[in-house]
């Protein structure tokens, strides 16, 4: 970012420890923007002046730094900052009004704001590539980034409270949101599953991020009622057609039950990536178990097995390990039972129960905890930029406000890998 205006940085060693203006030149120089700006005055064209694109693109992602909820809340600090305002690039102007006097001008009207957000939209295609040129870093800068990742969908509220019927409420009204419903179960206090039930009316956010880093790797931003496995279908396939190379260094792939299905396991499984996806009960049958083939052995929807004696009786069995050579999972008897036979069971028997790293493996309990790591994130966004009480309403703004929003979150993360720190880096938006 060539447009900066310098300042000196105080404990540069220590990010956490900058001042915001500090903190806020740190991230811009971190931002690839420059294609971007291009496209700003390309749409501006012959129109109006006043601002530069530069300052307005500045001061707009100093509002997601400096937590500003609206645009006017930016403005009103922008006014009271004259270091902000020298920083993001603002100069005052003076205009000469009908009666002769002068009125000087320190920042952009709102009106000016809001048709600069109209054009920013206009510039997605920029911003995507902004934020793959971020996601490409962190893979040439963090080791092991990619290796493990992680899937959820998040539910975001639109600012209107239903479709607008009025078709000339153009961007005051919204035209894009719907309602979902979405049930799912947790637990009390004495241990018992509690159905809840959540319903909103706007938005779902679905992103794919690094387990390790908490850093996202691809998103995308649907009305509220687009379902988790056909968008985790086609981000998947996206990543095949675009960046083979995300899918060949990713190792495990972890998602909720909301992701559990054969068609999104069989892509994965083709990448040589081990699902690590949490399962539905789709037995139909009423059955607790399930034999294996022509065996002694049976086996329920979770992917516990048990040998069956010749009078019934039933011996529990325990993992042994993933055999590669066969695609199968190895299972024995306990050290007591003094039985070393092993036996197999081929993962084409169920692709869903039967993952590479068996499910009741405590390497499979280890990687899903990971999966927390998602929920942080879409946390951070709720807490730290504001995304609880927002003002936004259709599916391009909410997608621009996302985008920007990862571009400020991985900015921060450059900086501080820029100055060798690459370990807990999350803790830069708590």
């Amino acid at each position: 970012m060539n447009i900066i205006t310098q300042m000196s940085l105080f404990e540069e060693s220590e990010f956490e420890f900058l001042g915001d203006l500090e903190r806020l030149q740190s991230v811009l120089a971190e931002l690839n923007d420059e294609k971007l700006i291009q496209a700003l005055y390309k749409i501006r064209g012959k129109g109006r002046n006043d601002w530069p694109c530069e300052a307005m693109w500045n001061s707009f992602v100093a509002s997601f730094l400096f937590e500003h909820p609206s645009v006017q809340a930016l403005l009103r600090e922008l006014k009271r900052n004259k270091q902000l305002r020298k920083l993001c690039g603002f100069e005052p102007k003076t205009v000469k009004q009908p009666d002769g006097s002068i009125k000087i001008y320190v920042v952009p009207s709102a009106s000016a704001y809001t048709n600069f957000l109209q054009n920013l939209m206009e510039c997605q295609d920029e911003l995507d590539e902004m934020f793959e040129e971020m996601v490409q870093y962190m893979y040439e800068h963090l080791e092991h980034f990619g290796e493990i990742l992680m899937i959820d969908g998040k539910a975001i509220d639109s600012f209107g409270t239903k479709i607008s019927e009025n078709k000339k409420s153009g961007r005051r009204g919204e035209h894009d949101a719907d309602w979902c419903r979405k049930q799912y179960t947790c637990s009390g206090k004495n241990g018992e599953s509690i159905v809840k039930t959540k319903k909103w009316f706007g938005f779902r956010l679905h992103l794919i991020a690094d387990a390790t880093y908490e850093l996202p790797v691809a998103f995308e931003v649907t009305k509220a009622s687009a379902g988790e496995q056909t968008l985790a279908k086609n981000m998947v396939k996206d990543m095949e057609k675009e960046h083979t190379e995300y899918l060949e260094e990713c190792e495990y792939f972890l998602g909720d039950k909301g992701y559990d299905g054969s068609s999104l396991i069989e892509m994965l499984r083709k990448h040589d990536i081990a699902p690590i996806i949490d399962i539905r009960n789709c037995w139909k049958d009423g059955e607790e178990t399930h034999q294996y083939r022509n065996t002694n052995l049976v086996y329920n929807y979770i992917g516990e097995v048990w040998y069956v004696e010749e009078d019934g009786t039933q011996t529990a069995l325990i993992y042994k390990g993933y055999d590669k050579s066969t695609d199968s999972l190895r299972y024995g008897f306990k050290p007591q039972k003094n039985d070393k036979r092993i036996f197999r069971i081929k993962c084409e028997e169920d692709i869903r129960i039967f993952t590479p790293v068996a499910r009741e493996s405590h390497k499979w309990k280890r990687l899903y905890k990971k999966r927390t790591g998602v929920e942080r994130i879409n946390g951070r966004i709720d807490r730290d930029y504001k995304f609880e009480k927002h003002t936004v309403r259709g599916l391009e703004k909410m997608t621009m406000f996302i985008s920007v929003t990862f571009l400020v979150y991985m900015g921060m993360a450059k900086a501080r890998i820029q100055m060798g720190k690459t370990e807990h880096l999350c803790k830069l938006y708590a």
